[in-house]
């Protein structure tokens, strides 16, 4: 059961990883023409990129112990889910964004159900701190 669940967090964690460089090097201008994205708006895309990939490295970083990181495996699954409640909310405001950013968000919005996984991973590890 540990094993996949660290599969299963490592794979995720690609996600940030490639999204997280792609948009530091492109910037906004991965989504939009670069003529219509403003100094602010690439600015804010890139720092927000930066924030994925230290997402990404904080998961990868839990991983190898994974049974001992229910903290910030929990705070990390938060921080998924809040951010796919806001691309929900994006969607409903603005439109679809297609359908890979569908698929996306419902990874987002699922990553909670592994919390109970970690919670058994971590019960059944001798010597892991809650």
């Amino acid at each position: 059961m540990k094993v996949a669940l660290q599969v299963i967090v490592a794979v995720l964690g690609a996600l940030p990883l490639a999204f997280g460089l792609l948009g530091l090097w492109a910037g906004v201008g991965l989504y939009i023409p670069a003529e219509a994205a403003t100094p602010k708006l690439d600015s804010q895309f890139r720092f927000v990129s930066a924030l994925d990939l230290g997402l990404c490295a904080i998961a990868w970083w839990f991983v190898a112990h994974i049974e001992s990181h229910a903290g910030f495996f929990r705070l990390v699954c938060l921080l998924v889910f809040v951010g796919g409640v806001g691309r929900v909310a994006a969607w409903l405001s603005t439109g679809s964004p297609g359908p890979a950013f569908a698929v996306v968000t419902a990874i987002e919005l699922l990553v909670p159900i592994l919390i109970p996984w970690q919670a058994y991973v971590q019960r059944n590890s001798p010597g892991a701190k809650p």
